[in-house]
């Protein structure tokens, strides 16, 4: 059985997988739930996603909100392989803390990174680690049979 491309989900798309339940951030994830990609993350990418989402506007705009995050947090926790990386050196002049996103996908030993970040995109890929958009992912990689969110499954 082929095993489910390793996948680094920048913090960009757990937010927008948490706020819209439609899009292709949302479906990435759900293709995670369903175990048709591997999700490759770190205790930063965690970090700033928690600490993001649990920012006062957002709060205030999407009530309920932390019950979401905590069950997305949970669910990485247990079902994400967590790796610890090592810093790698600046490649991103611009943004220095995409570095972050690049060392956990080169430790995860991951095949591609899905971000919204323009730097990243621009990159392409680093290290024969693709990084494609949200958009992108979901069309060229994900199966085409991922449950919608009306599905039992």
């Amino acid at each position: 059985m082929r095993q489910p491309p390793r996948v680094v989900l920048d913090t960009n798309i757990l937010i927008s997988a948490t706020l819209a339940e439609h899009g292709f951030s949302a479906k990435i994830f759900r293709a995670a739930r369903h175990q048709k990609i591997r999700v490759i993350i770190s205790e930063y990418i965690l970090t700033e996603y928690s600490n993001v989402m649990r920012r006062p506007h957002i709060a205030k705009k999407y009530r309920g909100i932390d019950l979401q995050v905590d069950a997305v947090i949970r669910f990485l926790n247990v079902r994400a392989t967590i790796v610890a990386p090592h810093k790698i050196e600046p490649i991103i002049p611009a943004d220095p803390k995409d570095g972050a996103i690049l060392a956990c996908a080169i430790q995860g030993n991951a095949k591609y990174i899905v971000s919204g970040d323009e730097h990243l995109l621009q990159l392409g890929s680093y290290r024969g680690i693709k990084i494609l958009s949200p958009r992108d992912f979901a069309i060229t990689v994900l199966p085409a049979n991922i449950p919608d969110l009306n599905s039992p499954n």
